[in-house]
């Protein structure tokens, strides 16, 4: 793992990227993006709102030298590379630095508007089982790279940068991975996170409008292209012909890839003719809150040779997980999982905070759930309602600040269709006032309809929904699921998460003296 001055000037060079290189006759041993990363003779890539203060640190602990963007204008007095894009550099020099580790792993990249972690998650439990804890994870909510628990790492993005995804691909590589499953975010695309990076099966799942504001994308169109890319990086794709803008999507996957390499899916629907085309296609059999039978039927030749016909246990509920489940089976058959693999896996997959569930005898049932915008909000209301007896419909929820702005209308639609009380809270507030966040959910409620009551204490919320909670309710958390954090003013501030919250309620509740 180490890059000489000419092999950095020629990658760069191959991609475009370089605009001036310098006389560079050293080795580099180390790579960062962040100065308190930085060790002995480092390549330091300056990207993003990069401080120039950041640089006499960075300088002092042994940066050797910089890959800088063309509008840097502080005096470095270091060897130079200057390119017109840092973060398309950093992944480039990146996987070369760590011997593209990609080449040895059968890569599964997932992206959709909702249940990427889901079904990564699913895919993860099935190749488990299929390659005997041989694979490798990156998701929204953890990144592992081997069996021992010190491979398992907290995860801070959906896709990691780039140079910190090609470190633990090359960890997973050395941990003897065969096989990573990970969710890639259209924000990936969008900042290069991923530049470069083929899979082996790409997975689209839907789309619907989502992280459209000032600092993700300008408008759904880019969203949408953004999503695309993955079509055009991926060695086969697997797509849900249910989707929104399916003939969008249809599109651009039969230009990036031959018709045996392209996989459709969808709801079996009593109409063959809306199904699509699908290769595959999946139906409820029973479910209730718990869990899900759902059976799977090819359609065609292509559908066939993947010899999945039959019915599955699912331990997660709703129609919604088992067209995930679908896209993972796919997937996974396609780098080499059996089907007795997946009816195992899929048994028992657990999803951390994903349709958690608590039960109180005098207060009703309690999910905790990730759901975060309009899609998978509408879903999981309207899931509860079709499956439980419900007096009354109760949801904690906020949303972010500084991104996903417009999700927040959203949001107060799907209370609209599917909760009778809304306690309007704080999610990750950033350097918004969560007042502010929850007055733009609220206009989008009929307060004729639905009750709102705002508490800006997210744990006093969830205390005050579970104990206003009767045996014939349910209380749904949304938003925070585990996550022991809440950024407040750019600060990871503790936080009980909600599930901790909602089992010390119940436990307070329950041992209460009469």
């Amino acid at each position: 793992m180490a890059l000489t001055g000419e092999q950095i000037t020629n990658y760069l060079a191959d991609e475009s990227l370089v605009l001036s290189a310098p006389d560079f006759e050293g080795a580099i041993q180390h790579l960062a993006y962040n100065s308190n990363d930085v060790t002995a003779d480092t390549l330091f890539f300056i990207k993003g709102n990069f401080k120039p203060e950041y640089l006499a640190d960075a300088k002092a602990k042994g940066v050797t030298a910089v890959i800088a963007p063309v509008d840097f204008t502080e005096t470095l007095n270091l060897p130079t590379w200057v390119v017109d894009d840092v973060a398309a550099a950093m992944s480039i020099l990146s996987m070369a630095f760590y011997d593209r580790p990609q080449d040895k792993l059968a890569l599964i990249g997932i992206t959709g508007t909702k249940g990427k972690t889901s079904s990564a998650y699913m895919a993860y439990e099935i190749l488990r089982e299929a390659t005997g804890d041989k694979v490798a994870l990156s998701s929204t909510l953890a990144v592992v790279t081997g069996t021992d628990p010190k491979f398992h790492y907290r995860a801070h993005l959906t896709t990691p940068e780039s140079l910190d995804l090609f470190r633990w691909m090359a960890e997973a590589v050395e941990n003897g991975m065969t096989h990573m499953v990970m969710e890639v975010s259209s924000q990936a695309y969008k900042k290069e996170r991923v530049y470069g990076l083929r899979y082996d099966v790409g997975i689209f799942l839907n789309i619907s409008p989502d992280h459209i504001g000032p600092n993700e994308h300008p408008t759904f169109e880019d969203y949408l292209e953004c999503k695309m890319e993955l079509f055009d990086h991926s060695d086969q794709i697997v797509l849900n012909a249910d989707s929104d803008h399916f003939g969008q999507l249809i599109e651009r996957a039969e230009m990036a890839v031959p018709k045996d390499g392209l996989w459709l899916y969808a709801q079996e629907h009593t109409d063959a003719d809306e199904d699509m085309g699908a290769d595959m296609s999946y139906r409820t059999v029973r479910e209730d809150l718990q869990g899900s039978t759902f059976a799977v039927s090819a359609h065609g030749q292509q559908g066939q040779a993947l010899e999945l016909d039959g019915e599955y246990d699912l331990d997660m509920p709703g129609d919604f997980n088992q067209g995930n489940a679908t896209a993972a089976m796919i997937a996974t058959r396609l780098v080499g999982a059996d089907p007795e693999a997946m009816r195992t896996a899929l048994n028992e997959v657990k999803v951390p905070g994903r349709m958690q569930e608590l039960t109180s005898a005098e207060h009703g049932t309690i999910y905790v759930d990730y759901a975060h915008n309009y899609a998978s909000i509408a879903a999981l209301l309207q899931f509860v309602r079709a499956n439980e007896r419900v007096d009354k419909l109760a949801i904690v929820v906020g949303a972010p600040g500084n991104k996903g702005v417009s999700r927040r209308p959203g949001i107060g639609q799907a209370i609209n269709e599917g909760a009778d009380v809304a306690y309007l809270t704080s999610d990750d507030p950033q350097y918004e006032n969560p007042a502010d966040i929850n007055a733009e959910i609220a206009a989008n409620i009929d307060a004729d309809k639905v009750q709102i009551i705002e508490q800006l204490d997210r744990t006093k919320a969830i205390t005050e929904a579970i104990q206003a909670s009767g045996p014939n309710n349910v209380v749904v958390l949304a938003g925070k699921g585990l996550d022991e954090y809440q950024k407040i003013d750019g600060v990871d501030t503790p936080y009980e998460n909600d599930w901790a919250i909602a089992q010390r309620v119940v436990n307070e509740l329950t041992n209460e003296p009469e």
